[in-house]
């Protein structure tokens, strides 16, 4: 059994990891701004409220823990591109502080949570571990800034680490400006799901558990410097068709509702069209199976919000 320090702990991905963590018997630290309530009731769980950009809070309730999960970060390509400053000092300075305490702590190895983002257009029909990398956003930027300082800390205290890079999850309780709860939430309402431009673009989505069991299975892996692609690559979707999934799994009369980009908050120049992942580096190295396909999952967000509307 180890102890596992999570930071952003209390977040979307943060807390199926940690109860990832805990199914498999281990004990979780969880360092956020909020608290994680629906874990206070395991033993196997605590939790501090602070910040990444406090060294000195990091190191206290990194103290005695084994291995480290860096999830914590400025999210969001639309909403880190208006708060640019602040992406960047979170998502570089935070980890800086991160890896320092870990030094300081003598932490046996650190798993770095990165973003697809860092491959821009790739024009590769899937994209592997070696696709080089073209950000297009500073979000992108600052997680390619962090892998780097990653590998660095490796080069210079010797601190074991893993890369892991996600590709759209999803899941219950993810924030609403996300693609598939903003459909889900529409269409419970009863409005029609909204697309930009054509609907072309092309995601391959993951479901947060089976992201969960991948992050974890690289923290114990014996591999090290090791980056990894975590996602689902076996059902590439345009949005156009994930629209209609959506309305389809939902039972709704209704239509997706196109809008060009120029009346919506995205900027052409910064969207991806297509995103696919190839996991086979994780498939082979780390036995990684996403199980959980897409109409499922869309099936359990559905179910989610059906119980959040409930009259």
């Amino acid at each position: 059994m180890s102890k596992i320090f999570i930071t952003g702990g209390a977040g979307f991905i943060g807390r199926e990891v940690a109860k990832e963590l805990i199914r498999r018997k281990h004990k979780v630290i969880s360092f956020d701004l909020m608290r994680a309530n629906m874990l206070e009731g395991s033993k196997r769980y605590s939790f501090y409220v602070g910040s990444i950009l406090d060294p000195y809070q990091l190191s206290k309730a990194m103290r005695n823990c084994d291995y480290v999960l860096h999830l914590a970060a400025a999210l969001g390509v639309q909403r880190t591109e208006i708060n640019r400053l602040e992406c960047m000092f979170i998502n570089i300075q935070g980890t800086v502080n991160v890896l320092d305490s870990c030094i300081k702590e003598k932490i046996k190895k650190i798993i770095f949570v990165s973003s697809s983002e860092v491959y821009g257009e790739s024009g590769r029909e899937f994209i592997d571990e070696n696709t080089p990398l073209n950000p297009k956003s500073n979000y992108a930027i600052s997680k390619i800034a962090g892998e780097e300082y990653l590998r660095a800390y490796y080069d210079t205290y010797g601190l074991k680490y893993n890369i892991v890079r996600l590709f759209n999850i999803y899941g219950e309780r993810q924030r609403e400006d996300f693609v598939i709860p903003k459909f889900v939430k529409n269409i419970m309402q009863n409005k029609p799901p909204v697309v930009y431009g054509r609907g072309d673009q092309i995601r391959c989505f993951c479901y947060v558990k089976d992201a969960a069991i991948g992050i974890v299975d690289a923290l114990f892996s014996r591999l090290e410097k090791q980056t990894f692609n975590i996602g689902n690559d076996t059902e590439p979707t345009s949005i156009k068709d994930l629209a209609n999934k959506v309305i389809s799994v939902s039972k709704k009369r209704l239509k997706p509702k196109f809008i060009s980009y120029s009346d919506s908050d995205r900027d052409l120049e910064r969207d991806i069209i297509r995103r696919v992942p190839s996991v086979e580096k994780a498939r082979k190295m780390l036995n990684y199976k996403p199980a959980v396909s897409l109409e499922k999952g869309i099936t359990k967000i559905v179910d989610f919000y059906k119980n959040k509307y409930k009259e």
